[in-house]
């Protein structure tokens, strides 16, 4: 039957991160490998009686067809929640999506053609590169310095992608406590990447599902509210903030072009997401209203957070160059081993050991990250957090001793 399957259907592999989480379903292995929100977060009282409320008194219109853009009800309440944060939008602006892995499939499916080159950070959002690769695009990653993506590099990688004659299209970046890292990208360099793009004449594909998730350091603004020429296109999600359950996210468009194109792209997709999971997350905003509870939220993932760097201060083995990112928000840090260990060949060591995490090369476009790991701090209890480090450190250890062994004979 495999002669039926299209090139696009080939080129595109099954999720690394869905599979793992295939594998650590046992109850007895602690997962640190997808990036589940925590469910104590989620105001699911709050959901309850505001969906059955809909559904007794609004059943004709939440059960019905929707705007292919999105309900105005919840449109109007996300500009009136963002707008306090320096993101001034109009409900034109603003695109609701099936999640926000919609937004990206969307963003894909209206700007790539087959080797079309978009850049993005290496190590990225192992999804998107997942995306960008079933549209057959060409993926170019540029390294990570502490404070976001090395520009110098991404202007060498654009100049030499313009004189082997490539199609350039877009730049895609997580700005804030970056899927894998945790990492940041500074103002500093927000403002220049969007000069570069300017220069270019690139898109710039802003992903931001935890800009709302910052519980150390200063706000910084996104690269959206820096965009003066509409070369800008926002990603964000009500997964991380309120609950993964509902499949919520809003794209963010300030061209008029732009966004009717997104628009086609989801009238073929899927007409409308839902009115229901819409109204919900609306009547949640305009009756409970979201500062309070992302006070919660971060409060909950600082702690959390908090208790993974301090067990892997105090378990992973001393001197041997292993170390980890610090984020100010977010749900993920980013641990590098020495480059002895491939953490794709120790990952069977540590289901034996009953742990698990997402091996770094699985968010490369180009290839890297043998020897790093993502690590995820959001679901498990601090208890689970201590124990599953405790179990990794011996994981590590044991992975040095062989190797050292391995050097010796």
């Amino acid at each position: 039957m495999n002669k039926y399957v299209s090139r696009r259907a080939v080129a595109t592999k099954r999720s690394a991160i869905r599979e793992l989480l295939k594998l650590t379903e046992e109850p007895d292995i602690i997962s640190f490998a997808g990036g589940l929100p925590a469910p104590e977060t989620f105001p699911h009282h709050e959901l309850a009686e505001i969906a059955a409320d809909e559904l007794r008194e609004h059943h004709e219109n939440v059960l019905q067809y929707g705007l292919t853009e999105g309900s105005l009800t919840l449109r109007r309440a996300v500009v009136e929640w963002l707008q306090p944060l320096g993101l001034r939008l109009s409900v034109d602006q603003i695109l609701v999506t099936t999640a926000s892995q919609q937004g990206l499939d969307l963003v894909s499916k209206a700007f790539l053609d087959p080797d079309d080159v978009i850049f993005c950070e290496a190590p990225t959002y192992l999804a998107a590169l997942q995306t960008f690769s079933s549209y057959q695009a060409e993926r170019i990653g540029i390294s990570m310095d502490e404070d976001g993506m090395n520009l110098d590099i991404l202007e060498q990688q654009i100049a030499v992608a313009r004189q082997e004659g490539k199609t350039l299209k877009a730049i895609y970046v997580i700005p804030d406590f970056q899927n894998p890292t945790g990492i940041t990208m500074s103002l500093e360099k927000r403002g220049r990447l969007l000069e570069i793009a300017r220069r270019e004449e690139l898109l710039v594909i802003e992903d931001s599902p935890y800009s709302q998730l910052r519980f150390a350091g200063e706000m910084i603004p996104a690269i959206w509210s820096l965009d003066t020429d509409g070369r800008v296109i926002t990603l964000m999600t009500f997964s991380k903030v309120l609950s993964a359950g509902l499949r919520l996210g809003v794209l963010f468009a300030s061209d008029s072009d732009l966004m009717d194109v997104l628009v086609r792209m989801k009238q073929a997709s899927d007409l409308c997401t839902s009115k229901l999971t819409q109204h919900m997350a609306a009547r949640y905003i305009n009756e409970y209203g979201m500062d309070e509870h992302l006070r919660m939220v971060r409060a909950c993932y600082r702690k959390k957070r908090d208790m993974m760097i301090a067990a892997l201060e105090r378990y992973m083995p001393q001197n041997e160059g292993i170390t980890w990112t610090h984020p100010d928000g977010g749900l993920f840090l980013w641990v590098c081993l020495p480059d002895e260990i491939d953490t794709g060949k120790m990952f069977p060591r540590a289901i034996e050991n009953k742990v698990a995490y997402v091996t770094g090369s699985e968010f490369y476009p180009n290839g890297g990250g043998e020897n790093a790991m993502r690590l995820s701090f959001s679901l498990n209890s601090e208890a689970k957090i201590d124990e599953g480090i405790r179990r990794l450190a011996d994981v590590v250890r044991e992975e040095l001793a062989a190797k050292r062994v391995g050097a010796s004979v």
